[in-house]
């Protein structure tokens, strides 16, 4: 199923980005890297850190695809793009939609659900991902790539 496809079931809305645009969110990955290896963080919270990176990262390739999520189920719907623009495989999406399912557990209902080892699972995800998107954007979208 295209973006353009999820777009008559009302899953996307075109959108029309910009160099400024992509170059801020991929700020925010890197930003949200680097503090997601911060010392002295609970797990919980590097995870939600490391979390943000990768959705931005995925944000950044929807948007470049020409696409943004609405409001309704934005998370999963920026995950889920990543099959469409990236191509990303599967796996990886279900790995990054566990985690957002984790972290909406750990962020409002219960403490200590995240361990160490998840989240620096889900720091490599986002590494994994911020590589991928930006070798994706240099090779289909060069011209949202400042110099």
């Amino acid at each position: 199923m295209s973006l353009s496809d999820w777009e008559r079931n009302g899953w996307a809305v075109r959108h029309q980005t910009s160099p400024h645009e992509i170059r801020d969110l991929l700020e925010v990955v890197e930003r949200d890297l680097a503090d997601s290896a911060a010392e002295g963080l609970s797990a919980d919270w590097r995870m939600n850190i490391a979390y943000n990176a990768a959705l931005q990262a995925a944000t950044a390739a929807m948007a470049a695809a020409g696409f943004r999520p609405p409001r309704d189920a934005h998370h999963h719907r920026v995950i889920q793009s990543l099959r469409e623009t990236i191509r990303a495989d599967a796996g990886v999406v279900a790995t990054f939609d566990a985690f957002r399912k984790k972290r909406n557990i750990s962020g409002y209902e219960r403490v200590g659900l995240v361990s160490d080892a998840d989240a620096a699972a889900m720091r490599a995800l986002a590494v994994a991902l911020r590589n991928e998107v930006t070798a994706w954007l240099r090779v289909n979208h060069a011209e949202l790539l400042e110099p």
